[in-house]
């Protein structure tokens, strides 16, 4: 049998050599939908009842659960931005050290 023709994990890459093939990991919906993909294929209707019922149970509250943790994660990091560029337009630059406290600048020429 010849080694090209192996399933060992060897792949060609783009010069022609054999190297680690490269796999993409889907997230999200992608990810879902080859779960119940993976549910339709099992051979037994016990089996895929199982998997559906975990899936449905389990998987879709956790998504959903995450995607509302993002969801609250990004519209509290737009209040806070907001909230301090409104502090900012208040202050402007008036301030002479910066923020610099115990510090010596050194001009170098």
């Amino acid at each position: 049998m010849n080694e090209a023709n192996q399933d060992n994990g060897a792949g060609t890459g783009p010069g022609g050599f054999g190297g680690p093939r490269i796999r993409f990991v889907n997230l999200g919906g992608d990810r879902m939908a080859q779960a119940f993909q993976m549910a339709q294929g099992q051979p037994n209707w016990a089996v895929r009842l199982a998997v559906l019922t975990f899936l449905l149970v389990v998987g879709i509250p956790i998504l959903l659960l995450l995607l509302i943790a993002g969801l609250a994660a990004f519209l509290v990091f737009m209040v806070l931005s907001g909230f301090n560029w409104f502090l900012n337009l208040f202050q402007g630059s008036s301030r002479q050290n910066q923020g610099r406290r115990n510090v010596k600048v050194i001009n170098r020429k």
